[in-house]
């Protein structure tokens, strides 16, 4: 059973807790964290410590170097200032805001949630967008029944790490009811040049109610040569018919390692659609999934990778149905350039009590170049007779036929590349929040053009 669709638990055995590092203290000491968060973190720290790095013969790391993912000497985020740099929201935030498309807009900066702008009328309802510092002491209760809830430390290594060293988390609280149709969009800058980066989010969605979210890591800027580190944790909690649609995109610069572990746990009848977009870093490896814990819960995921130069990509998701009829549905689609790299392996599980689901999973991988090189492994475990799954893989490269047909009708073969890619991955794009939509076709046309 991998540990990916375990159902993962808070660390209240295990290790004995450390002391934390001194620039984490600092920052402990900077929010004033209550003492059940500073537990948590000295037992997250010790989990770490006592954790080997994967064996690369082991599941999920058998195609990507788990030292990659060794912080090494990368500094840690210094401790963010309390104040004196003016706080201002990047273009793509501001016009957002100035235009009303976004009902919220949150910019994570330097280790801290730099700044947040919320719909006024959504505070009068209850709706929380909030440092998960400051959350963690003005709602205790609903934070500390959550946080590490679906990625604890006893996850994995680098769970454990981010749950111990995170900065700059947020809580994003949307009450019984309250349905939100505009988008919510957090942009995470790049980090430093040498330096380590852990963040984390936590998305509480209650009964009935509804939430967009976009969720931007990098800035898609260039680096400065010095490697940078992150490791960011996921959790999203979607109550009874609840809907959620989270769609997280990855376009930090080429000399970013990255690793983002993701999960959902899905009450009955509650709706996820996930929009899974990689764009940046020059290692970035994934482990995103839901697990479908009520009748009728549902989830679809939807997934993009480009890569070129030397990136390589892993992906793995999990679709884990606990309860009766339940569904989900993937589509991941991957293009490779030059010499990029992509791993795909993706997992359905159905339990033996299970009974009435519906699951299928899709990967397609379009080869641009000869160097260039795909794996696809899907996974299933299905531990009863009643349900209906199926699964497709494909590899390959373009038809020239296709290519002979554009050139006819007077493109050149760039153009008709371009296009053709266009064409692959827009059906992905299409299921992006529509405030997002554009600039990531223009980003995906600026790669396959080499700029």
């Amino acid at each position: 059973m991998p540990p990916a669709a375990a159902m993962p638990s808070k660390a209240s055995t295990g290790p004995a807790p450390m002391s934390l590092p001194p620039h984490l203290a600092a920052v402990a000491a900077l929010y004033r964290e209550p003492d059940w968060l500073l537990a948590h973190r000295r037992q997250s720290l010790a989990v770490y410590g006592q954790t080997p790095l994967p064996d690369r013969v082991t599941h999920l790391w058998r195609y990507t170097d788990p030292a990659v993912f060794a912080v090494g000497d990368a500094s840690p985020i210094p401790v963010p200032p309390a104040s004196g740099t003016p706080r201002e929201f990047p273009d793509v935030l501001a016009a957002g805001l100035r235009s009303e498309a976004l009902a919220a807009a949150v910019y994570v900066r330097d280790g801290l949630v730099w700044k947040i702008a919320l719909d006024q009328s959504l505070v009068d309802r209850g709706v929380l967008v909030q440092d998960l510092h400051a959350a963690a002491i003005e709602h205790p209760d609903l934070v500390q029944e959550h946080l590490g809830s679906l990625v604890g430390p006893d996850f994995g290594r680098l769970e454990a790490f981010a749950n111990a060293l995170w900065t700059g988390g947020l809580l994003i609280y949307v009450p019984r009811g309250v349905e939100i149709d505009r988008p919510m969009h957090i942009v995470t800058a790049q980090p430093v040049g040498g330096s380590a980066r852990a963040g984390r989010l936590l998305v509480i969605v209650e009964e009935q109610a509804s939430l967009i979210l976009i969720d931007e890591y990098g800035e898609g800027t260039n680096g400065s040569g010095e490697s940078v580190f992150t490791n960011m944790l996921v959790e999203l909690a979607v109550g009874p018919a609840a809907r959620l649609k989270y769609a997280p995109i990855q376009n930090w610069n080429q000399q970013t390692v990255s690793h983002l572990t993701q999960r959902a746990r899905l009450d009955a009848d509650a709706q996820l659609e996930t929009v899974l977009t990689a764009i940046g870093a020059s290692v970035s490896k994934v482990d995103c999934g839901a697990l479908l814990a009520g009748p009728g819960a549902e989830s679809n995921i939807f997934g993009l990778a480009i890569a070129d130069g030397s990136q390589h990509y892993d992906h793995h998701t999990v679709h884990h149905h606990l309860a009766g009829k339940t569904r989900s549905d993937l589509h991941f689609k991957v293009a490779l350039r030059e010499r990029a790299e992509s791993v795909y392996t993706g997992l359905i599980r159905i339990e033996d009590k299970a009974a009435y689901c519906e699951a299928y999973q899709e990967n397609r991988n379009l080869i641009l170049s000869p160097q260039a090189k795909a794996e696809t492994i899907p996974e299933l475990e299905i531990l009863n007779n009643e349900v209906r799954c199926t699964h497709g893989a494909t590899v390959g490269k373009i038809d020239p036929q296709e290519i002979f047909y554009l050139e006819s009708r007077g493109l050149d073969s760039t153009e008709a590349v371009r296009l053709i890619v266009a064409g692959f991955v827009g059906p992905i794009i299409d299921h992006l929040p529509s405030t997002a939509q554009d600039r990531l076709r223009d980003v995906i046309v600026r790669r396959l053009e080499g700029r």
